[in-house]
């Protein structure tokens, strides 16, 4: 199948003969130009939205070990481990959602990845019966506590370790609020590289184990004014629903390696 458009043209070469090989007459060629039409869709979208990007800069690649990097903290704008822009304070209007999002029922919170302590802080600020945060990098864990001081009346705790280690001893939450670096070169490319879905999607899963019934997960996700069809798949495999809230007047600098938009899709999946 070829379809032209104005500014492009894309064709699809079947490699088997089966490929979406429907039962009934017209099927395939319906299903096929659907998907072709959304395409086109999202290549002329992209192209209009990109004219606004910053610039950006080039990200070092992870070489050392995470856990014991020095978490460099001497900008106030910025967090930064083994050159990498973790966490940069234009987050501040979406963090500000995304943990709004997270603790608008209050409850027990899990929170995955402390960085500057925005969302966090956040959290506080709308009050939640309790609060677990997972950190995996000795100096973020310091800055933690010395944030925890800050709140000395509240129920605030910290599980240091990859989330991955010790999900599972955690137990059940009323929400969980999730945004993390990937902490090697191969996490990386996984989950943010040009064939990943969406930052979290390999979370979605053991979010959803971990998630009381009515829980929500509110996460980073890297989507810049809606959530692709691919996302919405690998949602509903775990979820029963999710809302979509588009985050405006996002400023990143122009050397911020990790996001070029002014907006953001913030979204929350409900269990």
């Amino acid at each position: 199948m070829r379809r032209t458009f104005k500014d492009f043209d894309i064709s699809v070469t079947m490699k088997r003969d089966d490929f979406l090989r429907t039962k009934g007459v017209g099927q395939r060629n319906l299903l096929l130009g659907r998907a072709v039409v959304e395409f086109a869709s999202d290549l002329a979208h992209l192209d209009e939205i990109q004219r606004e990007f910053v610039g950006g800069a080039s990200r070092p690649l992870i070489r050392g070990d995470w856990e014991g990097s020095p978490a460099d903290y001497s900008d106030p704008s910025q967090l930064v481990i083994q050159g990498q822009q973790v966490m940069q304070d234009w987050e501040l209007p979406l963090m500000k959602v995304l943990a709004e999002n997270a603790a608008a029922n209050g409850g027990d919170l899990l929170e995955v990845g402390f960085g500057m302590g925005i969302s966090a802080t956040a959290v506080q600020e709308r009050g939640v019966r309790s609060h677990t945060l997972i950190e995996i990098n000795h100096d973020v864990a310091e800055q933690f506590e010395q944030w925890r001081r800050g709140w000395p009346d509240r129920d605030i705790r910290l599980v240091f370790g990859d989330w991955r280690d010790v999900f599972g001893e955690l137990g059940e939450f009323d929400a969980i609020l999730y945004d993390v670096y990937p902490t090697n070169e191969q996490d990386f490319v996984r989950t943010l590289g040009p064939r990943a879905v969406v930052l979290a999607a390999e979370f979605f899963e053991h979010a959803a184990a971990h998630l009381r019934p009515g829980g929500v997960l509110s996460y980073y996700t890297n989507e810049i004014d809606s959530i692709g069809r691919a996302h919405q798949r690998e949602l509903l495999k775990h979820f029963t629903s999710f809302t979509v809230r588009l985050v405006t007047g996002l400023q990143p600098p122009a050397d911020c390696t990790y996001w070029w938009a002014g907006t953001m899709a913030a979204v929350t999946a409900y269990r």
